[in-house]
């Protein structure tokens, strides 16, 4: 892939991370097969419920979906497969996210910032899904 394709996958990332309703972090993902966008996610609430995505102490509320899982949920709601495909996120990946992108089949990650600890990357690199950080210009984050 150019490495101008990944920067605007990167850009798509963090354009679709601004928009989630979440006021301590925004995050957002795209999943990209054949330099084609067929799925992108945000962190945000499932479609049946509505409201804030933190508590009143500023904690994520336990139904808060990451932007890993609504992308992959997208692709189920599209009929589409992710095996093979690359996944472009704002934020590197928590451990469970990083077991739902094994289990979906994406061949590699990018990210851009790191998440607070690093158990989803090395879960990614154990199972042979190939992670690389990927940073871009503060204007579009």
């Amino acid at each position: 892939m150019k490495e101008k394709h990944k920067r605007a996958f990167m850009e798509a990332a963090f354009a679709f991370a601004r928009s989630s309703v979440g006021e301590r972090l925004k995050v957002g993902a795209v999943i990209v097969k054949d330099t084609t966008i067929i799925a992108h996610g945000y962190n945000g609430k499932p479609r049946a419920l509505d409201g804030p995505l933190e508590d009143e102490n500023n904690v994520t509320l336990p139904e808060v979906r990451h932007a890993e899982k609504n992308a992959l949920m997208r692709l189920i709601r599209l009929n589409e497969s992710a095996v093979g495909a690359t996944m472009f996120l704002t934020h590197s990946p928590c451990f469970f996210c990083s077991i739902d992108i094994v289990d979906a089949g994406i061949s590699k990650v990018y990210y851009c910032t790191s998440y607070r600890c690093s158990d989803g990357i090395e879960h990614l690199e154990r199972n042979g899904v190939p992670v690389y950080q990927l940073d871009i210009d503060d204007q579009y984050k």
